[in-house]
C-alpha cells in the first residue's frame, strides 16, 4: 500500500486528551488523503470541553426611566460541545487537499459573572443550554515530506460555532419573587493550525504534533427584571469571546478498511483544554 493511500485510510485508536478546555473543532487525518483530482466523503463527531472568557458591558435601564453602565466579565469555564459534522475533500493534487464542512454543534456551560449588577447579584451563576444549531467551516492539508514509513504534515482549517440561544432565568437570593428572565446567544469561530509528525505501516497510519488554535465570538444576554411577574427593567450584554490557552498537542491514528473506506481517531488538548474525535472516511473512485 503506498503512502498516500496509507494516510487516506487514517483510523482507529489512539487518542490524547488533556486536563481542562479549549480544543477546536476535529481536524482528522493533519496529512493530504487524496490523489489530485480525487474526491471523499467524511462523516464526523467530536466532542469539546472548552474554557472561554468573555468581556464586555452590561447596560441596565429601568421602565420609568433611567439606566446604567457598566463593564462585565463572563468566565466560562468547561463549556461542552458535541458536533456532528460532514466534510466534503477534493484533491488538488498527490500532496494537497482542500475541504468544506457542515453540520450541527450544542454548547452547556454555568457562565460565572464578575463585575456589578443584577447577574452578580444572584450568585452570578447563569446557566446555558443552547441545543445544535448550525457549524460549518473550510481547511486544507497538506503533505510537506515523506520518506519511506515517515512523513511531515500540516493543517489549516476555520470552523464556525452558532448553537442554539439559551432561556435562563435567576432567581434572587432571599427574595424569591425577583428574577432576571432572559436569552443567551453564543457564537464564535475557531482558527486551527497544525503540524505533525506521522508514521504509517502497512493500513495503520499515527501522527502526533503541535497545533495553535484562536477563538473570536461574542457572547450576548437579553433579559428583563421581574418582581411579582411585573417587568421592572431591562438588561443588555454583549462581551467578546476569546480562548484561555493557544497553543496545545494533537495525535491520533487511522486504520484502512479498504482501499476506499477508513476510519480514525484522535485526540487535541492544551493547558485548559480537550477534545476527542472520531470518523470515516469514504474516498469516491
Amino acid at each position: 500500500m503506498t503512502v498516500r493511500r496509507t494516510i487516506l485510510s487514517l483510523g482507529l485508536c489512539l487518542a490524547l486528551c488533556g486536563t481542562k478546555a479549549l480544543a477546536g473543532a476535529p481536524m482528522g487525518p493533519a496529512m493530504a488523503t487524496l490523489e489530485s483530482g480525487q474526491w471523499s466523503i467524511s462523516f464526523e463527531y467530536a466532542h469539546e470541553n472548552i474554557d472561554l472568557a468573555a468581556d464586555g458591558h452590561s447596560v441596565e435601564s429601568l421602565v420609568g426611566g433611567g439606566s446604567q453602565r457598566y463593564s462585565q466579565s463572563f468566565a466560562i469555564d468547561e463549556l461542552e460541545s458535541n458536533m456532528f459534522l460532514g466534510r466534503l475533500t477534493y484533491g488538488l493534487s498527490n500532496t494537497w487537499d482542500v475541504f468544506v464542512r457542515v453540520g450541527l454543534s450544542d454548547a452547556k456551560d454555568d457562565l460565572e459573572a464578575t463585575g456589578p449588577g443584577i447577574i452578580s447579584g444572584t450568585n452570578g451563576q447563569l446557566g446555558f443550554d443552547g441545543s445544535h444549531g448550525l457549524t460549518w467551516g473550510i481547511g486544507t492539508r497538506a503533505t510537506f515530506w515523506s520518506s519511506g514509513p515517515w512523513g511531515i504534515a500540516g493543517l489549516a482549517q476555520v470552523t464556525w460555532m452558532d448553537p442554539d440561544d439559551s432561556d435562563f432565568r435567576l432567581t434572587v437570593p432571599g427574595a424569591s419573587n425577583q428574577a432576571v428572565v432572559g436569552e443567551g446567544e453564543l457564537d464564535y469561530l475557531q482558527s486551527q493550525f497544525s503540524l505533525a509528525l506521522m508514521y504509517q505501516e502497512n493500513s495503520w497510519g499515527v501522527w502526533i504534533g503541535p497545533f495553535v488554535q484562536l477563538v473570536d465570538g461574542d457572547l450576548d444576554l437579553d433579559a428583563q427584571f421581574v418582581i411579582d411577574g411585573a417587568t421592572q427593567g431591562n438588561l443588555a450584554f454583549s462581551g467578546d469571546l476569546e480562548e484561555e490557552s493557544m497553543v496545545g498537542g494533537h495525535a491520533g491514528a487511522a486504520y484502512a478498511i479498504s482501499d476506499s473506506l477508513a476510519c480514525w481517531i484522535e485526540g487535541q488538548f492544551t493547558a485548559d483544554s480537550w477534545l476527542l474525535g472520531i470518523g470515516g472516511i469514504i474516498r469516491i473512485e
